[in-house]
Protein backbone atom coordinates (compact mmCIF):
# COMPACT_ATOMS: atom_id res chain seq x y z
CA UNK A 1 0.00 0.00 0.00
CA UNK A 2 2.57 1.84 1.02
CA UNK A 3 4.42 1.90 -2.43
CA UNK A 4 1.42 2.26 -4.16
CA UNK A 5 0.42 5.25 -2.53
CA UNK A 6 4.20 6.78 -3.11
CA UNK A 7 3.47 6.12 -6.79
CA UNK A 8 0.26 7.97 -6.93
CA UNK A 9 1.80 10.86 -5.41
CA UNK A 10 4.86 10.72 -7.70
CA UNK A 11 2.32 10.61 -10.52
CA UNK A 12 0.71 13.55 -9.13
CA UNK A 13 3.76 15.53 -9.03
CA UNK A 14 4.47 15.21 -12.89
CA UNK A 15 1.26 16.20 -13.35
CA UNK A 16 1.02 19.21 -11.13
CA UNK A 17 4.60 20.06 -12.83
CA UNK A 18 3.30 19.14 -16.54
CA UNK A 19 0.12 21.75 -15.87
CA UNK A 20 2.65 24.81 -14.10
CA UNK A 21 4.58 24.34 -16.83
CA UNK A 22 2.16 25.14 -19.53
CA UNK A 23 0.87 27.46 -17.57
CA UNK A 24 3.90 29.26 -17.49
CA UNK A 25 4.91 28.90 -21.00
CA UNK A 26 1.36 30.24 -21.70
CA UNK A 27 1.68 33.41 -19.82
CA UNK A 28 5.15 33.71 -21.68
CA UNK A 29 3.39 33.64 -25.12
CA UNK A 30 1.03 36.17 -24.32
CA UNK A 31 3.65 37.80 -23.52
CA UNK A 32 6.21 37.78 -25.96
CA UNK A 33 5.86 41.04 -28.16
CA UNK A 34 8.06 43.81 -27.54
CA UNK A 35 6.01 46.57 -26.15
CA UNK A 36 6.57 51.10 -27.01
CA UNK A 37 7.70 49.73 -30.71
CA UNK A 38 8.52 52.35 -33.16
CA UNK A 39 5.47 52.62 -35.47
CA UNK A 40 5.63 52.57 -39.02
CA UNK A 41 4.25 56.27 -39.32
CA UNK A 42 7.54 57.21 -37.17
CA UNK A 43 10.33 55.92 -38.58
CA UNK A 44 11.39 59.66 -40.18
CA UNK A 45 12.10 61.00 -36.65
CA UNK A 46 14.94 61.98 -35.33
CA UNK A 47 15.76 60.87 -32.25
CA UNK A 48 18.21 62.90 -29.48
CA UNK A 49 19.99 59.12 -28.32
CA UNK A 50 20.21 56.69 -30.83
CA UNK A 51 21.45 53.06 -29.41
CA UNK A 52 22.35 49.96 -31.37
CA UNK A 53 21.88 47.00 -29.51
CA UNK A 54 19.97 46.13 -26.10
CA UNK A 55 22.72 43.95 -24.64
CA UNK A 56 24.24 44.37 -21.08
CA UNK A 57 25.28 47.69 -22.25
CA UNK A 58 22.38 49.19 -24.16
CA UNK A 59 19.74 48.01 -21.79
CA UNK A 60 21.80 49.63 -19.05
CA UNK A 61 22.04 52.62 -20.69
CA UNK A 62 18.65 52.84 -21.99
CA UNK A 63 17.30 53.03 -18.63
CA UNK A 64 19.27 55.55 -17.43
CA UNK A 65 18.86 57.71 -20.30
CA UNK A 66 15.07 57.08 -20.88
CA UNK A 67 14.78 57.72 -16.47
CA UNK A 68 16.29 60.89 -16.75
CA UNK A 69 17.27 62.78 -19.70
CA UNK A 70 14.46 64.87 -21.59
CA UNK A 71 15.90 63.92 -24.82
CA UNK A 72 14.36 61.57 -27.02
CA UNK A 73 15.85 57.74 -26.89
CA UNK A 74 15.66 54.75 -29.71
CA UNK A 75 16.92 51.63 -28.83
CA UNK A 76 17.74 49.20 -31.71
CA UNK A 77 18.38 45.42 -31.67
CA UNK A 78 18.44 43.30 -34.24
CA UNK A 79 16.69 40.45 -32.28
CA UNK A 80 13.00 40.47 -30.57
CA UNK A 81 12.03 38.47 -27.06
CA UNK A 82 13.70 36.02 -25.06
CA UNK A 83 11.47 32.92 -24.05
CA UNK A 84 10.80 31.05 -21.15
CA UNK A 85 14.03 28.97 -21.65
CA UNK A 86 16.67 32.24 -21.09
CA UNK A 87 14.74 32.31 -17.31
CA UNK A 88 15.10 28.92 -16.22
CA UNK A 89 18.96 29.00 -15.28
CA UNK A 90 19.79 25.14 -16.27
CA UNK A 91 18.17 25.37 -19.40
CA UNK A 92 20.64 27.94 -20.71
CA UNK A 93 22.86 26.33 -22.73
CA UNK A 94 19.72 24.83 -24.61
CA UNK A 95 18.79 28.43 -26.33
CA UNK A 96 22.75 28.09 -27.93
CA UNK A 97 22.21 27.77 -32.16
CA UNK A 98 18.29 28.98 -31.42
CA UNK A 99 16.67 31.83 -32.42
CA UNK A 100 18.24 34.27 -29.73
CA UNK A 101 21.77 33.11 -30.55
CA UNK A 102 23.91 34.63 -33.53
CA UNK A 103 25.52 31.47 -33.45
CA UNK A 104 28.91 32.79 -34.93
CA UNK A 105 31.84 30.01 -35.96
CA UNK A 106 35.88 31.47 -35.70
CA UNK A 107 37.77 31.01 -38.56
CA UNK A 108 39.87 27.91 -38.13
CA UNK A 109 42.18 28.34 -35.43
CA UNK A 110 46.23 28.12 -35.90
CA UNK A 111 47.49 26.92 -32.45
CA UNK A 112 44.12 25.45 -30.68
CA UNK A 113 40.97 23.54 -31.47
CA UNK A 114 42.31 20.19 -33.06
CA UNK A 115 39.84 18.55 -31.74
CA UNK A 116 37.05 20.66 -33.02
CA UNK A 117 35.38 20.24 -36.53
CA UNK A 118 37.25 22.42 -38.97
CA UNK A 119 39.24 23.39 -35.52
CA UNK A 120 36.76 26.35 -35.11
CA UNK A 121 35.02 27.37 -31.91
CA UNK A 122 31.72 28.02 -31.32
CA UNK A 123 30.93 31.89 -30.43
CA UNK A 124 27.26 32.26 -29.05
CA UNK A 125 26.14 35.44 -28.71
CA UNK A 126 22.79 36.87 -27.69
CA UNK A 127 20.22 38.38 -30.45
CA UNK A 128 17.00 40.13 -28.50
CA UNK A 129 16.25 42.31 -25.66
CA UNK A 130 19.32 41.23 -23.23
CA UNK A 131 21.45 40.44 -25.36
CA UNK A 132 24.05 37.90 -24.16
CA UNK A 133 23.10 38.58 -20.35
CA UNK A 134 19.86 36.82 -21.62
CA UNK A 135 21.95 33.61 -23.22
CA UNK A 136 24.74 33.84 -20.44
CA UNK A 137 25.43 31.54 -17.29
CA UNK A 138 24.31 34.57 -15.31
CA UNK A 139 27.58 34.12 -12.72
CA UNK A 140 28.37 37.60 -11.62
CA UNK A 141 32.28 39.16 -10.69
CA UNK A 142 32.71 41.82 -7.65
CA UNK A 143 35.15 43.02 -9.99
CA UNK A 144 39.19 42.59 -9.64
CA UNK A 145 40.73 46.09 -8.42
CA UNK A 146 44.31 45.42 -10.17
CA UNK A 147 42.80 44.93 -13.41
CA UNK A 148 41.36 48.44 -13.91
CA UNK A 149 44.72 49.55 -12.18
CA UNK A 150 46.57 47.96 -14.57
CA UNK A 151 44.41 49.80 -17.47
CA UNK A 152 45.25 52.73 -15.71
CA UNK A 153 49.01 52.09 -15.37
CA UNK A 154 49.67 49.87 -18.54
CA UNK A 155 47.31 51.94 -21.21
CA UNK A 156 47.76 56.01 -20.04
CA UNK A 157 44.53 55.87 -19.04
CA UNK A 158 44.80 57.86 -15.61
CA UNK A 159 40.79 58.31 -14.80
CA UNK A 160 39.77 54.38 -15.13
CA UNK A 161 41.96 52.99 -12.09
CA UNK A 162 39.99 50.83 -9.36
CA UNK A 163 39.39 54.23 -7.22
CA UNK A 164 37.30 55.65 -10.29
CA UNK A 165 35.09 52.56 -11.26
CA UNK A 166 34.61 51.25 -7.59
CA UNK A 167 31.77 52.84 -6.80
CA UNK A 168 30.31 52.09 -10.22
CA UNK A 169 30.80 48.00 -9.60
CA UNK A 170 29.05 48.67 -6.29
CA UNK A 171 26.04 49.98 -8.25
CA UNK A 172 26.30 47.26 -10.93
CA UNK A 173 25.63 44.86 -8.26
CA UNK A 174 22.24 43.60 -8.15
CA UNK A 175 20.61 43.68 -4.61
CA UNK A 176 21.03 40.17 -2.19
CA UNK A 177 17.20 39.07 -3.19
CA UNK A 178 18.15 39.68 -6.83
CA UNK A 179 20.73 37.10 -6.31
CA UNK A 180 21.31 33.22 -5.25
CA UNK A 181 24.56 32.60 -3.39
CA UNK A 182 25.54 28.60 -3.96
CA UNK A 183 25.48 27.44 0.05
CA UNK A 184 28.27 25.37 1.53
CA UNK A 185 25.83 22.50 2.16
CA UNK A 186 24.33 22.32 -1.72
CA UNK A 187 26.70 19.35 -2.34
CA UNK A 188 29.64 17.16 -0.80
CA UNK A 189 31.45 19.03 -3.89
CA UNK A 190 30.57 22.41 -1.96
CA UNK A 191 31.43 21.05 1.25
CA UNK A 192 34.73 19.94 -0.01
CA UNK A 193 35.63 23.27 -1.40
CA UNK A 194 35.00 24.66 1.89
CA UNK A 195 37.08 22.59 3.58
CA UNK A 196 40.09 23.36 1.02
CA UNK A 197 39.62 26.95 1.71
CA UNK A 198 40.90 26.10 5.24
CA UNK A 199 43.48 23.94 3.92
CA UNK A 200 45.21 26.06 1.67
CA UNK A 201 44.73 29.49 3.72
CA UNK A 202 48.76 29.16 3.35
CA UNK A 203 48.28 29.85 -0.04
CA UNK A 204 47.26 32.85 -2.02
CA UNK A 205 44.35 31.52 -3.36
CA UNK A 206 40.87 32.99 -3.31
CA UNK A 207 37.81 30.48 -2.98
CA UNK A 208 34.50 31.77 -3.81
CA UNK A 209 31.08 29.72 -4.04
CA UNK A 210 29.04 31.07 -7.29
CA UNK A 211 27.27 34.28 -7.20
CA UNK A 212 24.13 34.27 -9.60
CA UNK A 213 21.57 37.26 -11.28
CA UNK A 214 19.17 34.87 -10.38
CA UNK A 215 15.67 35.89 -8.13
CA UNK A 216 13.35 33.20 -7.26
CA UNK A 217 14.53 30.69 -9.20
CA UNK A 218 14.73 32.61 -12.50
CA UNK A 219 17.65 34.46 -14.96
CA UNK A 220 17.88 38.04 -13.23
CA UNK A 221 19.63 40.01 -16.38
CA UNK A 222 19.79 43.15 -17.15
CA UNK A 223 16.48 43.03 -18.72
CA UNK A 224 14.97 43.03 -15.29
CA UNK A 225 17.14 44.91 -13.58
CA UNK A 226 17.33 47.98 -15.91
CA UNK A 227 15.13 47.87 -18.89
CA UNK A 228 11.68 46.63 -17.93
CA UNK A 229 11.40 49.51 -15.54
CA UNK A 230 11.50 52.22 -17.84
CA UNK A 231 9.82 50.31 -21.40
CA UNK A 232 7.28 51.96 -21.34
CA UNK A 233 8.20 55.46 -21.16
CA UNK A 234 6.79 58.13 -23.60
CA UNK A 235 10.44 59.41 -24.49
CA UNK A 236 11.63 56.11 -25.38
CA UNK A 237 11.09 53.38 -28.18
CA UNK A 238 12.26 50.33 -29.06
CA UNK A 239 13.12 48.97 -32.21
CA UNK A 240 13.20 45.15 -32.62
CA UNK A 241 14.04 43.08 -35.00
CA UNK A 242 15.85 45.52 -36.81
CA UNK A 243 19.91 45.80 -38.31
CA UNK A 244 21.82 48.80 -38.43
CA UNK A 245 23.63 48.59 -41.68
CA UNK A 246 25.65 51.86 -41.92
CA UNK A 247 26.46 55.11 -39.83
CA UNK A 248 27.25 58.07 -41.99
CA UNK A 249 29.06 60.88 -40.96
CA UNK A 250 29.24 64.45 -42.30
CA UNK A 251 32.42 66.08 -42.00
CA UNK A 252 31.35 69.83 -41.43
CA UNK A 253 31.83 71.66 -39.41
CA UNK A 254 33.38 68.39 -37.79
CA UNK A 255 33.06 64.65 -38.04
CA UNK A 256 30.08 63.73 -36.12
CA UNK A 257 27.37 60.97 -37.43
CA UNK A 258 24.15 62.38 -38.31
CA UNK A 259 22.23 59.39 -39.18
CA UNK A 260 22.18 55.64 -39.79
CA UNK A 261 20.66 53.18 -42.36
CA UNK A 262 18.62 50.30 -40.71
CA UNK A 263 17.17 47.54 -42.23
CA UNK A 264 13.96 45.60 -41.66
CA UNK A 265 12.96 42.76 -43.14
CA UNK A 266 8.94 41.66 -43.61
CA UNK A 267 7.41 37.89 -43.31
CA UNK A 268 8.67 37.16 -46.98
CA UNK A 269 11.90 38.13 -45.93
CA UNK A 270 11.84 41.35 -48.37
CA UNK A 271 14.49 43.70 -46.84
CA UNK A 272 12.69 47.18 -46.32
CA UNK A 273 15.71 49.90 -45.36
CA UNK A 274 15.33 53.91 -43.68
CA UNK A 275 17.29 56.39 -42.39
CA UNK A 276 17.25 57.85 -38.85
CA UNK A 277 18.65 61.08 -37.98
CA UNK A 278 20.77 61.35 -34.84
CA UNK A 279 20.66 65.02 -33.00
CA UNK A 280 23.09 64.37 -30.40
CA UNK A 281 24.34 61.43 -29.86
CA UNK A 282 24.86 57.77 -31.49
CA UNK A 283 25.85 54.98 -28.88
CA UNK A 284 27.00 51.71 -30.31
CA UNK A 285 26.12 48.65 -27.92
CA UNK A 286 26.83 45.61 -30.12
CA UNK A 287 29.35 43.95 -28.21
CA UNK A 288 32.81 42.61 -29.33
CA UNK A 289 32.29 41.58 -32.86
CA UNK A 290 29.44 43.83 -34.47
CA UNK A 291 30.27 46.70 -33.20
CA UNK A 292 34.06 46.77 -34.94
CA UNK A 293 31.81 45.01 -37.72
CA UNK A 294 29.09 47.89 -37.76
CA UNK A 295 31.90 50.56 -37.88
CA UNK A 296 33.63 48.61 -40.83
CA UNK A 297 31.33 47.98 -43.51
CA UNK A 298 30.91 52.40 -42.52
CA UNK A 299 34.12 52.77 -43.56
CA UNK A 300 35.53 53.16 -40.58
CA UNK A 301 38.25 51.39 -39.30
CA UNK A 302 41.95 50.21 -41.59
CA UNK A 303 42.73 52.32 -44.77
CA UNK A 304 44.09 49.21 -46.88
CA UNK A 305 41.67 47.24 -45.43
CA UNK A 306 38.54 48.94 -46.40
CA UNK A 307 40.17 49.88 -49.96
CA UNK A 308 40.19 46.00 -50.47
CA UNK A 309 37.03 45.58 -49.76
CA UNK A 310 35.85 48.27 -51.76
CA UNK A 311 34.06 49.82 -48.87
CA UNK A 312 34.58 53.95 -49.36
CA UNK A 313 36.53 55.28 -46.50
CA UNK A 314 35.18 57.87 -43.86
CA UNK A 315 37.41 57.81 -40.99
CA UNK A 316 40.66 56.03 -41.07
CA UNK A 317 41.04 54.46 -37.20
CA UNK A 318 43.43 51.43 -37.73
CA UNK A 319 43.06 49.01 -34.74
CA UNK A 320 39.17 49.17 -35.01
CA UNK A 321 38.96 45.08 -34.44
CA UNK A 322 42.32 44.49 -33.22
CA UNK A 323 43.12 43.28 -29.81
CA UNK A 324 40.66 41.05 -29.40
CA UNK A 325 40.96 38.88 -26.38
CA UNK A 326 39.18 36.32 -24.43
CA UNK A 327 39.39 33.44 -21.72
CA UNK A 328 40.41 29.66 -22.83
CA UNK A 329 39.45 26.85 -20.37
CA UNK A 330 40.72 23.12 -20.04
CA UNK A 331 37.79 21.20 -19.12
CA UNK A 332 38.89 17.69 -16.90
CA UNK A 333 36.32 15.12 -15.79
CA UNK A 334 36.57 13.75 -12.35
CA UNK A 335 34.16 10.63 -11.16
CA UNK A 336 33.38 10.75 -7.98
CA UNK A 337 32.32 7.45 -5.49
CA UNK A 338 29.92 8.84 -3.63
CA UNK A 339 26.50 10.39 -4.22
CA UNK A 340 26.95 14.42 -4.76
CA UNK A 341 24.43 14.81 -5.73
CA UNK A 342 25.71 15.75 -9.01
CA UNK A 343 23.98 17.07 -12.02
CA UNK A 344 23.07 14.05 -14.32
CA UNK A 345 20.21 12.96 -16.80
CA UNK A 346 18.86 10.99 -13.38
CA UNK A 347 18.62 13.44 -11.74
CA UNK A 348 17.12 15.60 -14.37
CA UNK A 349 14.37 13.47 -14.96
CA UNK A 350 13.65 12.46 -11.32
CA UNK A 351 10.06 13.70 -10.49
CA UNK A 352 10.41 16.10 -7.30
CA UNK A 353 13.73 18.04 -9.41
CA UNK A 354 10.72 19.74 -11.17
CA UNK A 355 8.01 19.76 -8.14
CA UNK A 356 11.54 21.59 -6.25
CA UNK A 357 11.72 23.99 -8.79
CA UNK A 358 8.06 24.78 -9.58
CA UNK A 359 7.27 25.18 -6.07
CA UNK A 360 10.63 27.10 -4.55
CA UNK A 361 12.87 27.59 -7.40
CA UNK A 362 15.58 25.46 -6.11
CA UNK A 363 17.14 22.30 -6.91
CA UNK A 364 19.05 21.64 -10.06
CA UNK A 365 17.15 23.88 -12.72
CA UNK A 366 17.43 26.86 -10.14
CA UNK A 367 21.31 27.20 -11.13
CA UNK A 368 23.28 26.72 -13.91
CA UNK A 369 25.76 23.80 -12.32
CA UNK A 370 28.56 26.12 -11.28
CA UNK A 371 29.45 25.53 -7.98
CA UNK A 372 32.10 27.94 -6.76
CA UNK A 373 35.81 29.04 -8.07
CA UNK A 374 39.24 29.38 -6.52
CA UNK A 375 41.66 32.30 -7.97
CA UNK A 376 45.15 32.98 -7.85
CA UNK A 377 46.00 36.01 -8.96
CA UNK A 378 49.64 35.83 -9.12
CA UNK A 379 52.63 37.78 -8.34
CA UNK A 380 55.82 37.92 -9.37
CA UNK A 381 56.43 34.47 -9.71
CA UNK A 382 53.50 33.21 -11.79
CA UNK A 383 50.53 34.65 -13.82
CA UNK A 384 46.81 34.85 -12.58
CA UNK A 385 44.78 31.58 -12.83
CA UNK A 386 41.08 30.62 -12.23
CA UNK A 387 39.40 27.64 -11.16
CA UNK A 388 35.93 26.72 -11.76
CA UNK A 389 34.08 23.88 -10.43
CA UNK A 390 30.93 22.41 -12.04
CA UNK A 391 28.75 19.87 -10.65
CA UNK A 392 28.06 17.81 -13.50
CA UNK A 393 28.73 14.26 -13.56
CA UNK A 394 26.83 12.94 -16.58
CA UNK A 395 27.49 14.97 -19.91
CA UNK A 396 25.03 14.68 -22.46
CA UNK A 397 26.66 13.88 -25.88
CA UNK A 398 24.75 15.34 -28.56
CA UNK A 399 23.74 18.45 -26.27
CA UNK A 400 27.66 19.44 -25.54
CA UNK A 401 28.45 18.44 -29.00
CA UNK A 402 26.57 20.75 -30.90
CA UNK A 403 27.49 23.46 -29.04
CA UNK A 404 30.84 23.30 -28.81
CA UNK A 405 31.76 21.65 -32.04
CA UNK A 406 33.55 18.77 -31.06
CA UNK A 407 34.72 15.95 -33.07
CA UNK A 408 33.18 12.74 -31.36
CA UNK A 409 36.89 11.11 -30.40
CA UNK A 410 37.58 14.04 -28.50
CA UNK A 411 34.13 14.52 -26.75
CA UNK A 412 34.49 10.79 -25.44
CA UNK A 413 37.76 11.24 -24.74
CA UNK A 414 37.18 14.55 -22.48
CA UNK A 415 34.30 12.59 -21.18
CA UNK A 416 34.47 8.95 -21.22
CA UNK A 417 31.53 8.10 -18.99
CA UNK A 418 28.93 10.27 -20.82
CA UNK A 419 27.10 7.33 -21.66
CA UNK A 420 26.36 6.72 -17.64
CA UNK A 421 22.67 8.29 -16.56
CA UNK A 422 23.53 8.15 -13.21
CA UNK A 423 27.77 9.08 -13.23
CA UNK A 424 28.72 11.24 -10.23
CA UNK A 425 31.26 13.53 -10.27
CA UNK A 426 32.58 17.20 -11.53
CA UNK A 427 34.23 18.82 -14.16
CA UNK A 428 37.13 21.27 -13.24
CA UNK A 429 37.44 24.03 -15.73
CA UNK A 430 41.12 25.68 -15.93
CA UNK A 431 42.23 29.24 -17.25
CA UNK A 432 44.61 31.73 -17.60
CA UNK A 433 42.67 35.15 -16.10
CA UNK A 434 44.81 37.45 -18.02
CA UNK A 435 45.42 35.68 -21.19
CA UNK A 436 48.29 37.63 -23.60
CA UNK A 437 47.02 35.98 -27.20
CA UNK A 438 45.32 38.39 -29.22
CA UNK A 439 42.99 37.94 -32.15
CA UNK A 440 41.01 40.08 -34.25
CA UNK A 441 37.99 40.86 -35.91
CA UNK A 442 37.48 41.42 -39.62
CA UNK A 443 35.14 41.57 -42.61
CA UNK A 444 34.19 39.14 -45.62
CA UNK A 445 32.66 41.66 -47.18
CA UNK A 446 30.48 44.83 -46.46
CA UNK A 447 27.35 43.23 -46.05
CA UNK A 448 25.81 43.45 -42.34
CA UNK A 449 24.31 40.51 -42.88
CA UNK A 450 26.99 38.72 -43.46
CA UNK A 451 28.79 36.96 -40.40
CA UNK A 452 32.35 39.07 -39.76
CA UNK A 453 35.41 37.26 -39.66
CA UNK A 454 36.25 36.62 -35.98
CA UNK A 455 39.93 35.03 -35.14
CA UNK A 456 39.86 34.48 -31.09
CA UNK A 457 44.01 33.01 -32.16
CA UNK A 458 43.57 30.98 -28.73
CA UNK A 459 46.95 29.90 -27.59
CA UNK A 460 49.28 32.11 -29.74
CA UNK A 461 51.30 33.46 -26.83
CA UNK A 462 53.14 30.58 -25.13
CA UNK A 463 52.62 32.38 -22.05
CA UNK A 464 48.86 31.49 -21.67
CA UNK A 465 50.08 27.69 -21.93
CA UNK A 466 52.75 27.85 -19.31
CA UNK A 467 49.55 29.87 -16.95
CA UNK A 468 47.13 27.29 -17.74
CA UNK A 469 49.48 24.58 -16.77
CA UNK A 470 49.86 26.14 -13.82
CA UNK A 471 46.04 26.26 -13.41
CA UNK A 472 45.75 22.24 -14.17
CA UNK A 473 48.52 21.68 -11.31
CA UNK A 474 46.76 23.95 -8.97
CA UNK A 475 43.43 21.79 -9.78
CA UNK A 476 44.84 19.07 -9.39
CA UNK A 477 46.02 19.72 -5.59
CA UNK A 478 43.05 20.54 -5.01
CA UNK A 479 41.15 17.63 -6.13
CA UNK A 480 44.15 15.40 -3.92
CA UNK A 481 43.66 16.86 -1.39
CA UNK A 482 42.70 15.77 2.37
CA UNK A 483 39.54 18.30 1.85
CA UNK A 484 38.10 16.30 -1.23
CA UNK A 485 39.50 12.67 0.07
CA UNK A 486 35.53 11.67 1.15
CA UNK A 487 34.38 12.15 -2.66
CA UNK A 488 36.78 9.55 -3.68
CA UNK A 489 37.84 11.52 -7.02
CA UNK A 490 39.47 10.03 -10.06
CA UNK A 491 40.79 12.26 -12.92
CA UNK A 492 39.92 11.22 -16.16
CA UNK A 493 42.72 12.09 -18.30
CA UNK A 494 41.68 12.09 -22.01
CA UNK A 495 43.27 9.75 -24.31
CA UNK A 496 43.76 11.82 -27.22
CA UNK A 497 45.09 10.14 -30.23
CA UNK A 498 46.98 12.63 -31.57
CA UNK A 499 48.93 13.39 -27.54
CA UNK A 500 49.15 9.71 -27.14
CA UNK A 501 53.40 10.15 -27.30
CA UNK A 502 52.98 12.65 -24.47
CA UNK A 503 50.43 10.52 -21.97
CA UNK A 504 48.77 9.37 -20.26
CA UNK A 505 50.50 6.58 -19.24
CA UNK A 506 49.23 4.32 -16.35
CA UNK A 507 51.18 6.03 -14.11
CA UNK A 508 49.50 9.03 -14.70
CA UNK A 509 46.16 7.68 -13.08
CA UNK A 510 47.77 7.24 -9.97
CA UNK A 511 50.14 9.80 -9.59
CA UNK A 512 47.99 12.71 -11.73
CA UNK A 513 51.56 14.09 -12.68
CA UNK A 514 51.44 14.11 -16.63
CA UNK A 515 54.01 15.57 -18.19
CA UNK A 516 54.08 19.70 -19.59
CA UNK A 517 53.66 18.49 -22.96
CA UNK A 518 50.76 16.42 -22.72
CA UNK A 519 49.09 19.23 -21.22
CA UNK A 520 50.19 21.62 -23.80
CA UNK A 521 48.87 18.88 -26.24
CA UNK A 522 45.81 18.72 -24.65
CA UNK A 523 44.76 22.19 -24.32
CA UNK A 524 45.74 23.07 -27.75
CA UNK A 525 43.15 19.96 -29.36
CA UNK A 526 40.18 20.11 -26.14
CA UNK A 527 40.13 24.04 -25.01
CA UNK A 528 37.43 25.68 -25.32
CA UNK A 529 37.09 29.51 -25.11
CA UNK A 530 34.99 30.96 -22.36
CA UNK A 531 32.81 33.58 -24.63
CA UNK A 532 33.90 36.39 -22.88
CA UNK A 533 34.74 38.38 -25.81
CA UNK A 534 36.20 41.82 -25.72
CA UNK A 535 39.29 44.50 -26.56
CA UNK A 536 38.14 45.16 -30.52
CA UNK A 537 37.32 48.90 -29.72
CA UNK A 538 39.48 49.29 -27.17
CA UNK A 539 39.84 52.61 -24.75
CA UNK A 540 42.65 54.58 -25.49
CA UNK A 541 43.59 53.76 -29.11
CA UNK A 542 40.13 53.19 -30.88
CA UNK A 543 37.74 55.51 -27.88
CA UNK A 544 38.45 58.03 -25.54
CA UNK A 545 38.61 57.90 -22.01
CA UNK A 546 35.03 59.02 -22.23
CA UNK A 547 34.21 56.15 -24.35
CA UNK A 548 33.94 58.56 -27.83
CA UNK A 549 35.21 57.44 -31.24
CA UNK A 550 38.55 58.98 -31.74
CA UNK A 551 37.82 61.89 -34.18
CA UNK A 552 34.07 61.36 -33.80
CA UNK A 553 32.31 63.51 -31.54
CA UNK A 554 28.67 61.99 -31.10
CA UNK A 555 29.75 58.47 -30.72
CA UNK A 556 30.65 56.68 -28.01
CA UNK A 557 31.37 52.81 -27.63
CA UNK A 558 29.43 50.92 -24.16
CA UNK A 559 30.17 47.48 -24.79
CA UNK A 560 32.77 44.77 -23.92
CA UNK A 561 34.77 45.62 -27.23
CA UNK A 562 36.47 48.96 -25.07
CA UNK A 563 37.68 46.25 -22.60
CA UNK A 564 41.79 47.33 -23.45
CA UNK A 565 42.49 44.23 -21.18
CA UNK A 566 40.57 40.71 -19.91
CA UNK A 567 38.95 40.94 -17.09
CA UNK A 568 39.90 38.35 -14.16
CA UNK A 569 36.77 36.98 -13.90
CA UNK A 570 33.09 36.90 -15.65
CA UNK A 571 33.07 40.35 -17.61
CA UNK A 572 29.08 40.89 -18.08
CA UNK A 573 29.14 43.30 -14.42
CA UNK A 574 32.13 45.13 -15.41
CA UNK A 575 30.35 46.17 -18.49
CA UNK A 576 27.05 47.19 -16.42
CA UNK A 577 29.43 49.64 -14.53
CA UNK A 578 30.47 50.83 -17.56
CA UNK A 579 27.43 51.95 -18.75
CA UNK A 580 26.47 53.58 -15.58
CA UNK A 581 29.55 55.66 -15.90
CA UNK A 582 29.12 56.60 -19.47
CA UNK A 583 25.16 57.50 -18.71
CA UNK A 584 26.49 59.93 -15.53
CA UNK A 585 28.77 61.71 -18.99
CA UNK A 586 26.23 61.67 -20.63
CA UNK A 587 23.37 63.14 -17.87
CA UNK A 588 26.15 65.48 -16.91
CA UNK A 589 26.42 66.94 -20.15
CA UNK A 590 22.41 67.70 -19.90
CA UNK A 591 22.68 68.96 -16.81
CA UNK A 592 25.81 71.55 -17.69
CA UNK A 593 23.45 72.24 -20.78
CA UNK A 594 19.76 72.66 -18.73
CA UNK A 595 18.39 69.58 -20.31
CA UNK A 596 17.62 67.42 -17.72
CA UNK A 597 14.25 66.27 -16.33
Amino acid sequence: MGLKFHKILVLAGIVIGFLSVIVVLAGTLLKNSVPNVLAPEERDFAFDYVIVGAGTGGSTLTSLLARNSNGSVLLIEAGGQFGLLSRIPLLTTFQQKGINDWSFLSVPQKHSSKGLIEQRQCLPRGKGLGGSANLNYMLHFDGHGPDFDSWRDLHNLSDWGWAQMRSFMSAAKPKIPDMLEIPRRYSKLTEALDEAQAQFAHKDWSFRRSLYNIRNGMRHSVVQQFLNAVIHHSNLRLLPDALVKRIQLSPSPFLQATSILVGIKDEENREKEFSIEIRRELILCAGAYQTPQLLMASGIGDVSALNKLGIPVQHSLPLVGQNLHDHFNLPLFVSMGVTGPSLNQNTLLNPMTLINYMSSGTGPLGNFGVLGNVASYGGSESPPYGITFFGAGAIDESALMSISNFKGPAFRALFPRYYNASQEGFVVISSCLQPKSRGSVGLLNRHMRRNPLIDPNYLSSEEDVACTIAAIRSAVELVNSTAFATLHPRIHWPRVQDCSNFGPFERNFFDNRPSDHYLECLMRHVGLGSHHPAGTCALGSVVDSQLRLQGVSNVRVVDASVLPRPISGNPNSVVVAIALRAASWILKSELQAGDLK
